[in-house]
């Protein structure tokens, strides 16, 4: 579709006969909305009431609305030049279609050797979300651009799409002709932006393109100009199939199909105050961020560099699609504020979706749970041809059943689960406890319905990370308030946190608690004896006074407030190791300093392993928690 000659037929076949199926992250569904009567569709867009119009390769343009089988809308197939890139290319409806019923089209002409934009008028039910009662007729055709060279079958690129300006945006290729794509008067390679009210087209249909003059809205960068170059804001493209814009800020996100070596998507970046600047995206002095070749004079200054960039190389990348810049808008399937602001942009023959988030400079997103691996956030979307974010929340797109197809196809949604019950953590978590020992008290979560009410007999699942155990198996049902409960214990072995994740089936939203283990280690080799305390505390600096004992064996226990300490410091059986508080005198090779931060690790050297030997000494230390108070590890026990 859009790079026949550097794509081998082998290459295609392969990519062809791909495995369709598609993997995306937790929490997020792939649905098949269109599965029958498309035409390889290349473009859609949606209505304002959130209906979907398709337009197909060879001129056929659908209206999906969900609950109703896909309707037809018409078909231009007598205007639409088809064969290798050429085709209906892409469909955008006008902002005030419900009241006009217009939408636009960008494609090949079997006319002429020219590629067209035209305006055409629909009929019908124009603001009923649940009818696919709409039709145009050829007769409605407004010309709006008719010399936009289309001299070879490749490099027509382009996506129409409105600006929150209200303007129309229209991104070209540069017609295979690599050069002309640093002239801003070619009409090739370039970004536009026209005015496209009724005021300037009129209301009714018209074969005579309008003047460039009359599509200037007037505050271009080029807008003192007499040609068209008063509608160019960029130049220095390639093959920018597909761009979209970003509704809050303006900014156009596209897609430029590389050469040989480098796919790259970029930005047009509008700016918050001031002019609109004339940028220049490098082609073909640069194919993405390598030299390419030469055009006539110097390389020009100031070109812009792609936000990211794929290799062709060790990748199937070889034909990127610009998608969107991610909005939260109250829909029912928002991706949540995690996503609010990233960019998605993907590749026609490896079918991987990837992500991008910006803070002072563009980068790679933050995997997320359950994405296929730590570069893609989707894979299995071979084909596909446009991803746009609906007024749902979702990520839409229409998607060919084999790379270059010239039937079939898809319409599909990447949503969220959307409104599910969820779980919150209520009480249970910041517990500190010694290995081997139950938690004082219970994990404590409940659950709500989607109305945020809690959830009498809601199913709840525990989850356990780290050293320690949980009293119930799953599910733990909620009771008459929603409430359930397990109960945690440490671990013997090892010590750190704990992480009990508390959810409920197809929830978003979890409850989380993380406890800690404290524990004590010894391990001895020859004469060196390392003693460890594995502790937390929410103290702050984190200093924990510490004595650290070793006993032998039948030394009399000593009950205390905190605990029963095994190995007790009054006896004389036992060695005291550390004290941080002075009380006690300590062995000769030990009392390094017994402060935590919170944990310690001691390493005693010239250890008496002769007079220990064949003893099972009991190691144990105490201490005091700057904010919990006196506490005790577990009992050690160690054979010389």
């Amino acid at each position: 579709m859009l790079r026949p000659l550097l794509v081998s037929l082998a290459a295609v076949a392969a990519l062809a006969a791909a495995p369709r199926a598609q993997i995306v992250p937790t929490g997020f569904v792939v649905d098949t909305l269109v599965s029958a009567g498309l035409g390889a569709p290349d473009d859609f867009c949606f209505l304002p009431d959130g209906r979907v119009l398709i337009a197909d390769r060879a001129g056929a343009v659908s209206v999906f609305a969900e609950g109703s089988p896909l309707g037809s809308v018409g078909t231009m197939a007598s205007l639409v030049e088809t064969g290798s890139e050429r085709g209906l290319l892409s469909i955008e409806a006008d902002p005030d279609f419900s009241t006009n019923g217009y939408f636009y089209v960008w494609y090949a002409s079997s006319a002429d050797a020219f590629l067209h934009l035209d305006r055409f008028t629909c009929t019908g039910s124009l603001s009923n979300p649940a009818s696919t009662n709409l039709t145009f007729s050829l007769a409605s055709r407004r010309a709006i651009l008719a010399s936009v060279p289309d001299s070879n079958f490749n490099h027509n690129g382009g996506s129409a799409r409105f600006g929150p300006d209200g303007m129309l945006y229209l991104s070209i290729g540069d017609d295979a002709t690599t050069c002309t794509a640093q002239s801003t008067t070619s009409s090739v390679g370039c970004l536009l932006r026209m005015n496209v009210s009724v005021a300037v087209l009129g209301a009714g249909g018209n074969t005579t393109p309008p003047s460039f003059s009359a599509l200037d809205p007037g505050d271009n960068p080029l807008s003192a100009n007499s040609d068209i170059s008063q509608l160019v804001i960029a130049h220095g493209l390639r093959n920018p199939y597909r761009m979209e814009i970003d509704q809050l800020t303006g900014s156009c996100y596209v897609g430029d199909v590389g050469q040989n070596a480098v796919e790259e998507y970029s930005e047009y970046e509008y700016p918050s105050v001031g002019a609109l600047p004339l940028r220049n995206f490098g082609w073909p002095w640069r194919e993405g961020n390598n030299s390419y070749t030469t055009c006539s004079g110097t390389i020009p200054p100031g070109l812009i560099a792609p936000i990211a960039t794929v290799n062709q190389s060790g990748s199937a990348w070889r034909s990127v699609m610009g998608g969107p810049r991610y909005r939260n808008q109250g829909g029912t399937y928002d991706f949540g504020a995690s996503y609010e602001g990233t960019a998605f942009y993907l590749d026609y023959f490896a079918g991987q979706i990837r992500r991008l988030a910006k803070t002072t400079s563009w980068g790679p997103a933050p995997s997320v749970p359950g994405q296929p691996d730590a570069t893609n956030w989707g894979t299995g979307f071979i084909g596909t041809t446009a991803l746009r974010q609906g007024p749902d929340g979702a990520l839409w797109l229409t998607q060919h059943p084999s790379t270059y197809a010239t039937s079939g196809g898809f319409l599909k949604r990447v949503r969220t689960l959307g409104p599910t019950n969820s779980v919150q953590a209520i009480s249970g978590g910041g517990q500190i406890g010694p290995a081997g020992q139950t938690f004082a008290m219970p994990v404590v979560a409940r659950v709500f319905d989607t109305s945020n009410a809690p959830l009498p007999g809601g199913t709840v699942n525990f989850a356990i990370t780290g050293p320690g155990v949980l009293s119930t198996t799953n599910p733990v049902i909620a009771d008459a308030n929603g409430y359930a409960q397990t109960i945690v214990t440490a671990s013997s072995t090892a010590g750190g946190t704990v992480t009990v994740t508390a959810s409920t089936p197809g929830s978003q939203t979890n409850g989380v608690f993380t406890l800690n283990v404290r524990k004590l280690t010894v391990t001895q080799a020859s004469n060196v004896l390392v003693v460890s305390v594995t502790n937390a505390t929410n103290a702050v600096p984190a200093q924990v006074p510490m004595i650290i004992t070793m006993a032998f064996p039948r030394t009399p226990i000593l009950p205390t407030f905190f605990g029963t300490v095994f190995a007790n410091p009054y006896y004389p059986s036992t060695l005291v190791l550390e004290d941080a508080f002075g009380h006690f005198p300590t062995v000769p090779w030990a009392n390094t300093g017994g402060i935590g931060t919170p944990g310690l690790s001691k390493v005693y050297l010239n250890v008496p392993v002769a007079q220990f030997a064949g003893q099972r000494m009991t190691f144990q230390a105490a201490g005091v928690d700057p904010i919990t108070g006196w506490f005790l590890t577990n009992i050690e026990i160690k054979q010389f």
